[in-house]
């Protein structure tokens, strides 16, 4: 009898367990393939046992609501004269479906999604959080995430996008809004990645969009490294087989954000051509100083074939491309997907599809408006496995825009006075308005030069402290070349004793 009675108590546990855990469910199901993840192994993306070097378009994502859904849409800019084009669940995720097989198309192998997942924070004292969405072309419309059930909302509608990403055999890079000063978008976090634990089309969470732009406050090292920590502590917890990442913009964001203080699998960077060449001189830099793996989350010029040439855009793509890859970039991300009507033209042109005409993809889908610029073909023809070459280091890469009007100059060096090399000299006018910066030489010596007298500088390099001050031109001396200059001396920075 009490064999049978064991038996009966072994059936009835696992009969619980089989009911207590979902099954094909992002909410609970255990993948047991970790290949289908990507990793990073031996410095490189992985993906079912190979190298896998992505190849991503920056994607945005809005979202249309009735008074029963929610549900992801392109973004309103993407369609002609800023009104969608579909207005229903069934034909938005039709137009997503189009949209995404034609990044396929284009030799894309993964998209960053932005918009989507980055939820407003309504109150910074309280931590209200809440997503945005249209009703149709009619009006706006706001969800807050307060409750359990407008949270499932917002992750069925993330759900159904990364439904059509992975259907289009594509990775997605999820971009999220995290703030230091807000626990709620921690929660928020823990929510978002412990729901999408088991999707393997997530390549990695994206936890914050250019600090030095949208981190209001000033913030101490030790604070960044700290509230990283957090957040890398929770998606790890809730999510242990995907990545994380950060997007910085490039070279300026070591006085805060610095990369080596940063707890993430792999950063993300941005750099845009404001000064000639500052692209691929940057990327000379991350070589040299970003201990991390690396790629190019955000790049890219505009050209509409008039003022600027389809040709100069995809020469441009060519280089940076090149120089990534040479450097040691793991991973290239072009912004963005389509053309825009934004404030002003270098943000208009910057897609890789414009408005004219149609495209239909292979896959016969409904027609994607707008035509297909020639600058995907170097995407296309891109070659993970070549041969590398040298990482370039240009001829202004110490001052991208050889400026005569003003410089400082001086000498970077430790606590026990040793030169640092690669360290960031960041220098403004008087009102704040207009900046340059250099990298310091393997003396430690540093030549900074601008159009305009500096009034303000600050200093730092990855992984050590940050100091600032001011200076007066008036007491500027002309040197033989002509350019008034200011020797501010031999500054002292300290390494930092949390940085990797």
């Amino acid at each position: 009898m009490k064999k049978y009675f064991l038996v009966f108590l072994i059936f009835v546990v696992f009969s619980g367990l089989y009911f207590l855990l979902p099954v094909n469910s992002n909410e609970g199901a255990v993948s047991t393939d970790k290949s289908k993840f990507v990793s990073i192994k031996n410095n490189k993306f992985n993906l079912n046992g190979k190298p896998f070097f992505p190849i991503t378009i920056n994607y945005i994502v809005g979202m249309q609501a009735n008074k029963d859904s929610l549900w992801p849409c392109p973004f309103i800019a993407y369609n002609p004269d800023a009104k969608f084009q579909f207005i229903t669940q069934d034909s938005c995720l039709m137009q997503l479906k189009a949209d995404m097989d034609l990044i396929k198309e284009m030799g894309f192998n993964s998209v960053r999604l932005v918009g989507i997942g980055e939820e407003s924070i309504d109150d910074e004292l309280i931590g209200n959080l809440s997503v945005r969405a249209k009703i149709g072309n009619l009006r706006d419309t706001t969800l807050r995430l307060a409750n359990d059930e407008n949270y499932k909302a917002y992750l069925g509608a993330i759900a159904q996008l990364l439904d059509v990403v992975n259907t289009a055999g594509l990775k997605a890079v999820l971009l999220l809004r995290m703030s230091a000063d807000v626990k709620a978008t921690e929660l928020n976090l823990k929510k978002v990645v412990h729901h999408f634990r088991n999707d393997t089309t997530i390549l990695a969470y994206d936890l914050f969009n250019e600090p030095l732009y949208f981190d209001v406050p000033e913030r101490d090292k030790k604070v960044v490294h700290k509230a990283m920590n957090r957040w890398a502590s929770v998606a790890k917890k809730n999510a242990p087989d995907q990545l994380i990442t950060i997007g910085l913009t490039g070279i300026r964001e070591v006085f805060e954000w610095d990369p080596a203080i940063l707890d993430v699998d792999f950063i993300s960077i941005h750099p845009y051509e404001y000064e000639p060449e500052q692209v691929r001189n940057e990327m000379y830099w991350y070589a040299n100083y970003i201990k991390k793996p690396w790629i190019i989350g955000e790049t890219a010029i505009a050209a509409d074939n008039d003022s600027i040439s389809y040709e100069t855009q995809a020469q441009f793509a060519h280089k940076t491309l090149k120089q990534a890859y040479d450097c040691g970039a793991i991973g290239y991300s072009w912004w963005q997907y389509k053309d825009v009507e934004w404030h002003s033209y270098h943000a208009n042109f910057m897609g890789v599809v414009n408005w004219k005409g149609e495209t239909r993809t292979a896959k016969k889908n409904i027609a994607v408006k707008g035509t297909v610029k020639p600058i995907v073909e170097e995407f296309k023809k891109f070659n993970p496995d070549a041969k590398k070459d040298s990482c370039i280091c240009l001829a202004n890469y110490y001052n991208y825009s050889q400026h005569k009007g003003c410089r400082i100059i001086g000498v970077l060096s430790d606590e026990n006075d040793k030169p640092i090399q690669g360290g960031v000299i960041l220098a403004w006018n008087e009102y704040w308005s207009h900046s340059y910066h250099t990298v310091t030489k393997r003396d430690g010596s540093f030549e900074l030069l601008g159009d305009f007298p500096f009034y303000h500088w600050m200093a730092s390099a990855s992984s050590y402290t940050m100091i600032r001050a001011d200076v007066l031109p008036d007491t500027a001396k002309k040197q033989a070349d002509g350019i008034p200059t200011m020797n501010i001396g031999n500054l002292k920075i300290s390494k930092l004793s949390f940085a990797k």
